[in-house]
């Protein structure tokens, strides 16, 4: 049995189906629940990215939303990807897992939820969220220099390339202090990352 961790409208909505879309193989469970044994569970929060339930088998293997940590900072049988509103509703999905059985475990799991797994190298940020977020960082610097508001700037980005959300939307649905924790973590390798002065007043 396969199980997707948490509630039901919050786990559609991420993967971008209707609510009361029927899901075979798969049970959802929400997070403060007893989690039933399972070989798989798929925690598109992340609340579970860092410390599994004590009750859940050792031996399965977790899909966590985990865009801020790598790998080796991850427990064991852990695949990691990035399930931000409106990435995880996409049908390519970037991943990252270790070994020929991890990569077949993905590939099983995406094909269940219709997804496509795109192995991507185990750097914090994966590639789409470093993308977004350097653009959110340039959104802020330019708001806080007083240069255009909040909407006029989002309004621009939607208009100008037909971005589904603007960067201020994107910063409230992924939440300010996740966007702002994983540049301070990029910046510390390459200081094109390091937040802008104004990210004091948004977080």
């Amino acid at each position: 049995m396969w199980v997707l961790v948490g509630v039901r409208k919050d786990i559609t909505n991420r993967l971008g189906i209707e609510e009361n879309a029927v899901l075979p193989d798969w049970q959802i469970v929400s997070a403060e629940e007893p989690l039933p044994p399972a070989s798989v569970y798929v925690d598109l929060s992340g609340c579970f990215a860092r410390e599994r339930p004590s009750n859940t088998p050792s031996d399965a293997w977790w899909f966590v939303h985990a865009p801020g940590y790598t790998l080796a900072e991850l427990p064991e049988r852990t695949i990691r990807l990035n399930a931000w509103p409106g990435f995880a509703a996409g049908k390519d999905w970037e991943m990252v897992w270790k070994g020929p059985e991890a990569a077949h475990v993905a590939k099983e799991i995406c094909h269940s939820l219709q997804k496509k797994p795109i192995e991507v190298p185990d750097q914090i940020g994966l590639i789409g969220a470093r993308v977004l977020l350097s653009i959110i960082n340039e959104a802020v610097l330019l708001w806080g220099e007083g240069s255009a508001s909040k909407q006029d700037i989002d309004l621009a980005m939607k208009l100008g390339t037909n971005y589904p959300f603007g960067p201020f939307e994107w910063g409230e649905k992924i939440g300010w202090k996740e966007a702002y924790s994983i540049l301070k973590r990029l910046a510390e390798t390459d200081a094109r990352y390091e937040p802008a002065p104004a990210w004091e007043t948004v977080v």
